[in-house]
């Protein structure tokens, strides 16, 4: 009940914080993912709310909240959760971002392949620099678990990037486990794809948009399992 109890506040405080009336333009989606992962198969729900204020003529200013529940059939038969606030700004070559959340399972990049996990909150940031096709960056992110245990995980990640028909970057995972990643990001987000080696591990997720229609597929191999999951936008 405690537990429970603070993620509530957590995220009634994430909500107040990150959120803002006087953004001049706003964006809300609401979609349904449905899939097969490493826990079987799953169906829930997913919001997302943000708001956008320009900076100038050369920057802009993102706030939103959120995230997705998820149910898990099969003998687990679970509930997964994941919801957040960010803040996301850039002004001319400078960009920094800063999300809080509080979940159950992984922090989602690509998709909503669950990983079930302990109950936690988190913090993730990302610093990043372009000059004008190349840039570099950071990112890091930390998790307490909320347990008996207590305990604390963190990761710091440098990155390089460059833009090619899309936008690709190079980085290495530094801090509770060691690795390297590729990431590309299409224009118009309609195919994203990152492949990850971390502690000899050898993860990859493919993400791919239609935007003529409301249905976005996925695919990954993590944990030598094949996951694959589709999420209709209404």
């Amino acid at each position: 009940m405690r537990t429970r109890l603070g993620f509530l506040v957590i995220l009634i405080v994430l909500v107040l914080v990150l959120s803002s009336p006087w953004c001049v333009q706003a964006f809300e989606a609401e979609d349904l993912p449905f899939g097969f992962g490493n826990n079987g198969w799953q169906a829930g729900l997913s919001l997302t709310q943000e708001n956008i204020k320009p900076l100038g003529f050369f920057g802009y200013e993102k706030t939103g909240i959120g995230g997705y529940l998820s149910h898990t059939g099969g003998e687990d038969d679970q509930l997964s959760s994941w919801f957040g606030g960010h803040k996301q700004v850039l002004v001319g070559n400078i960009g920094y971002t800063l999300e809080l959340f509080v979940a159950n399972t992984q922090r989602p990049i690509l998709s909503t392949f669950i990983n079930n996990v302990d109950p936690h909150i988190g913090a993730y940031g990302e610093f990043n620099r372009m000059y004008g096709d190349v840039g570099h960056g950071l990112t890091g992110t930390a998790q307490l678990f909320v347990t008996e245990l207590g305990q604390f995980e963190y990761t710091i990640s440098p990155y390089v990037q460059f833009t090619r028909q899309g936008i690709w970057r190079f980085s290495i995972s530094l801090g509770g486990a060691f690795g390297m990643g590729l990431s590309y990001l299409e224009p118009m987000e309609k195919l994203k794809f990152d492949v990850t080696l971390v502690n000899e591990e050898l993860s990859f997720h493919v993400l791919l948009s239609m935007p003529e229609r409301p249905t976005t597929f996925g695919a990954g191999w993590t944990e030598n399992k094949i996951q694959a999951f589709v999420r209709y936008s209404f």
